[in-house]
């Protein structure tokens, strides 16, 4: 990729240094997972004291189950979905300063320049994905699975008007709430059934983006079906299409998402993808084309960036990044665990997966070299980091017509 000349861009902004970890929570304590992990919890303590302490051994029974299940024949007792925000919630109540201080829930774009400053680098990863996707004052973009609206923000601050979508409820509180946005707390997969977002939505846009969230769209219950991974991204470039003004110019999506490369997984790679689903939830897209291959109905890949050194890096060089953060801990967030592990099964694999520092591990050997190395870091890393960039092939009724063969 060639330097960035931003000497003519605006300065970052000085937004405001709220920790999230300080702000409200808003997702439902009670949903089907946590109320079939309070019942189990309950159960076992039943029969613990009336019949034997064995009976403790029921609950992680369950979760052996539950994994068996869900690794072995692609199956789940718990709803994915909810396993999403749940991995989303433990950083919002655990993670400080992961929002408005120079990082977000992705990364930041140091591209082998590593004495830029956090926001410095931030802002040239927006300038980027602003420059690519064609935007001007006046445009209309939507961004799905916004986080806490730091790239929103960043592109309301050049004249675009903009809409967040966020199946986290805390992060899109955080949004309208921090930074005025007009975000849309749904699951991305419930728009096109919804007559009245399909009103709001359809047709309203000039750009579409998808930052570092397509990984937990496919839960890992489908690694071994690509039919069904397939019908899942389908949908979302589908999606992107309609949400796709007919006029807009030049009709451009934006994609940032971890996939899986060609390299053997031995079992520390596997071990650490394990905790890492029981954290976060998701698959990642297998091989170099394993996302864009189901964009073709409706998008042309123009460009691509292997942008995994500056993923790594983030995390190298600001130790508040989520992939291997040091947790500041305070009273609150000590009262927040027995609450949470009574409401998220998979509380303590969350914990592990920061501890063995897992998510560092898949970028293989030398994680923590403070040296920007992309060459390298293909031959070893079990992750590859792309960045996207579509751009319309056909309007959303050509395509219909084209798969159905008409």
């Amino acid at each position: 990729m060639e330097p960035l000349d931003t000497s003519a861009l605006p300065a970052p902004r000085s937004m405001a240094a709220v920790n999230t970890s300080d702000t409200k929570l808003t997702l439902p304590f009670f949903d089907r997972n946590s109320g079939l992990n309070v019942a189990l919890v309950a159960f076992s303590l039943i029969l613990a004291v009336v019949w034997s302490p064995l009976g403790l051994l029921l609950w992680p029974g369950f979760l052996l189950l539950e994994d068996v299940l869900y690794f072995g024949f692609g199956r789940s007792l718990l709803d994915t979905e909810v396993a999403v925000q749940r991995g989303y919630q433990f950083a919002h109540v655990f993670l400080d300063r992961v929002s408005g201080h120079g990082r977000d829930l992705g990364f930041n774009l140091y591209d082998g320049e590593l004495t830029k400053t956090g926001p410095r680098a931030q802002a040239d990863k927006w300038a980027f994905m602003f420059a690519q996707l064609g935007l001007k004052p006046g445009d209309r973009l939507i961004d799905i699975g916004c986080g806490y609206g730091d790239w929103l923000d960043y592109a309301r601050s050049r004249g675009v008007d903009v809409v967040g979508v966020n199946i986290s409820l805390e992060q899109a509180d955080y949004a309208k709430t921090h930074r005025g946005l007009e975000i849309v707390a749904r699951n991305w997969k419930d728009i096109s059934g919804d007559a009245r977002l399909r009103e709001q939505l359809f047709g309203q846009f000039d750009a579409v983006t998808f930052m570092d969230t397509i990984e937990h769209y496919v839960p890992s219950t489908h690694r071994k079906s690509l039919e069904k991974q397939g019908e899942i991204y389908r949908q979302m470039f589908e999606l992107a299409a309609h949400l796709l003004r007919p006029q807009a110019r030049p009709g451009r999506v934006f994609i940032s998402c971890l996939h899986q490369n060609d390299k053997t997984w031995g079992l520390q790679a596997n071990v650490s993808a394990y905790f890492l689903t029981r954290y976060h939830s998701g698959f990642y897209p297998m091989g170099p084309d394993g996302l864009s291959r189901w964009s073709r109905d409706w998008f042309n890949e123009k460009a691509r960036w292997d942008k995994t050194e500056d993923y790594r890096l983030t995390g190298v060089l600001d130790r508040d990044h989520f992939q291997a953060p040091k947790i500041r801990w305070t009273l609150r967030k000590l009262g927040m665990i027995p609450l949470l592990l009574l409401c998220d099964p998979h509380h303590l694999h969350k914990w592990i997966e920061i501890k063995a520092d897992t998510w560092m591990r898949l970028f293989g050997e030398r994680r923590w070299d403070e040296h920007y190395d992309p060459q390298f870091r293909q031959k070893v890393s079990y992750v590859i980091l792309w960045w996207l960039l579509l751009e319309r092939a056909a309007p959303v009724g050509a395509a219909a017509e084209k798969r159905s063969g008409n």
